[in-house]
Formats: structure tokens, C-alpha cells, sequence
């Protein structure tokens, strides 16, 4: 599995914060249930934008002086 640096699609900020673990998105589409696996919910820390990643996202840090 590649790492990949976090980045923001919004603003491109490095950094966030971990605003949930083990996160279950449930909802309907039409006439269809559905609930998501266990996701990992970051909230970039510039913009406020909140990113879902599954179990499978590894990230390495990339400090910036």
C-alpha cells in the first residue's frame, strides 16, 4: 500500500486533527440502506474541511519548517 502525505484538497495544508475513529456513516439512496466500514474522519486544521479515510489510508508526516 503506497503512503501518501496528507494534504487538503481544499486549501493544501499539511495539517489535522482527528475528529473521529472508528466512524460509521449510515443513510438511504433511494430505497437502499447502506452503512459504511469503520472510517477515520480528519478535520484540516486551516479550513475546517473534513477528510474520511478507510482502514486501508496510512499517512506519513511531513514537517515543514
Amino acid at each position: 500500500m503506497e503512503q501518501k502525505a496528507l494534504e487538503c484538497p481544499v486549501c493544501k495544508s499539511n495539517k489535522a486533527e482527528i475528529a473521529g475513529e472508528n466512524v460509521k456513516l449510515g443513510g438511504r439512496f433511494k430505497d437502499k440502506e447502506f452503512l459504511t466500514t469503520e472510517l477515520t474522519v480528519l478535520r484540516c486544521a486551516r479550513c475546517g474541511f473534513y477528510m474520511f479515510f478507510d482502514k486501508m489510508a496510512q499517512f506519513t508526516t511531513k514537517e515543514e519548517s
